[in-house]
């Protein structure tokens, strides 16, 4: 059983998901998040310091919780942006979260950052995977890995029209999928440059 006050700061970081999601930092207001998360200011200020800080404790909670939901492997890059894209399409804020974060994002980002941390393992799952053969070893894996991500959130997050012709959602997905699955495949003697 969670005590009173994990349960307030577990309100303030959903308002604060909230409205970062929407506003991003400097749009954000603290009055407006201690007021959905049902808390004064004094009590949001107990747990975080600042804006930052909450913001900080937010992207945190939102990547350790998306990193268990989506599972990245090294043998199966195609199935992760499956699963990221089913994420932004249940929980599409947090699709404007990462988009805030990346623009949040200071010049010099530390190591011990939320995001550094997270990126870590899953470029190195991804290097795994390129040298079991499952992933082309020509990609760098961090920059592979913010790649799927933009196929998976731009696909996920795209209007759906009302137009016959129109791609579904489930379309879209197996667009993903298949990008990815495309994009990784590993060049094989025929592909090689000058052979006919």
């Amino acid at each position: 059983m969670r005590s009173a006050g994990e349960a307030t700061r577990e309100r303030i970081l959903a308002a604060a998901k909230d409205e970062f999601a929407r506003y991003g930092v400097a749009g954000a207001r603290i009055n407006r998040i201690a007021e959905a998360a049902r808390a004064s200011k004094d009590r949001l200020y107990a747990y975080f310091d600042s804006k930052e800080a909450l913001f900080d404790a937010v992207i945190q909670q939102w990547i350790v919780e998306t990193t268990e939901q989506t599972a990245l492997r090294g043998d199966d890059l195609p199935g992760y942006a499956g699963r990221l894209f089913d994420d932004y399409v249940a929980h599409p804020e947090n699709a404007r979260l990462q988009e805030w974060a990346y623009l949040e994002m200071r010049e010099q980002i530390a190591d011990s950052d939320a995001r550094i941390v997270t990126l870590r393992p899953k470029a190195a799952e991804i290097r795994r995977g390129q040298q079991e053969g499952f992933v082309d070893p020509s990609w760098n894996a961090g920059e592979l890995l913010l790649v799927i991500t933009d196929i998976a959130r731009s696909l996920a997050t795209a209007p759906v029209g009302r137009k016959s012709g129109e791609r579904t959602v489930a379309q879209r997905r197996q667009t993903a999928v298949e990008a990815v699955r495309r994009l990784i495949r590993v060049p094989s003697v025929e592909d090689a440059p000058g052979r006919e």
